[in-house]
């Protein structure tokens, strides 16, 4: 009798658990935010010090002074990563901008023009800024689904 008392608070325990934590995780995918995007990547990114697999992702930035919060669509990956500094820009789409860089491509920025800025994560170098000014198409844009 005492065993099945004992596996019966375990239980309620764990349901309990499974609750807060579920309930936890949605409360932070749905928080406010500065910036709430879905991005889907057609190869593998570097987005600062992490590295994104081909797929599809939910990004948030919750104030311009936190890192942005990259999520994996099926929730198993989970990404922080901060901007080295916002630029004013309110010209073209909400995209990331990326570069390629041999075989692997890099987060430049995250264009957010219906907030006024782009978050730059990893600047241009005179001489990629030399050549995308001269070539007009070293940068890829990925579109982003946003909500504000």
């Amino acid at each position: 009798m005492m065993k099945k008392t004992i596996r019966s608070a375990i239980k309620v325990f764990v349901f309990v658990v499974i609750v807060l934590v579920s309930s936890t995780f949605s409360d932070i995918v749905n928080a406010d935010s500065f910036f709430r995007g879905t991005v889907t990547l057609p190869y593998e990114v570097r987005w600062g010090q992490a590295v994104l697999q081909p797929g599809d992702y939910l990004i948030l930035v919750r104030s311009l002074s936190q890192p942005a919060q990259i999520y994996s669509k099926d929730g198993n990956q989970m990404f922080f990563t901060s901007a080295m500094f916002t630029e004013l820009n309110t010209k073209g789409k909400t995209r990331l901008i990326i570069t390629p860089n041999g075989d692997k491509h890099v987060v430049d920025s995250l264009n957010m023009p219906f907030s006024g800025i782009s978050l730059i994560y990893q600047p241009l170098t005179k001489t990629q800024r030399e050549n995308i000014a001269k070539a007009g198409h070293l940068q890829e844009q990925v579109a982003i689904t946003a909500r504000k």
